[in-house]
């Protein structure tokens, strides 16, 4: 049974640095090319989000927080 949790968690951490990876590409992309990503805008559903975005910022932090303490 821990094997199976342990595989489930590497699954998650591998799709959340997938999906991280591909948004802070299309941030960039978008921010130089000034213009919407085959109809995905990233920058503009951040500044959407507003303070929730801001509340997931803080619990990536807290996350990496605690995986680096637990790592010591």
């Amino acid at each position: 049974m821990k094997k199976l949790f342990t595989k489930i968690t590497e699954a998650i951490k591998d799709l959340t640095a997938t999906a991280l990876t591909f948004l802070c590409l299309g941030v960039v992309v978008q921010l130089l090319l000034g213009e919407k990503i085959l109809g995905w805008d990233p920058v503009g559903n951040i500044q959407d989000a507003g303070s929730s975005f801001i509340g997931v910022i803080a619990l990536v932090v807290l996350y990496l927080l605690f995986i680096d303490k637990k790592a010591e």
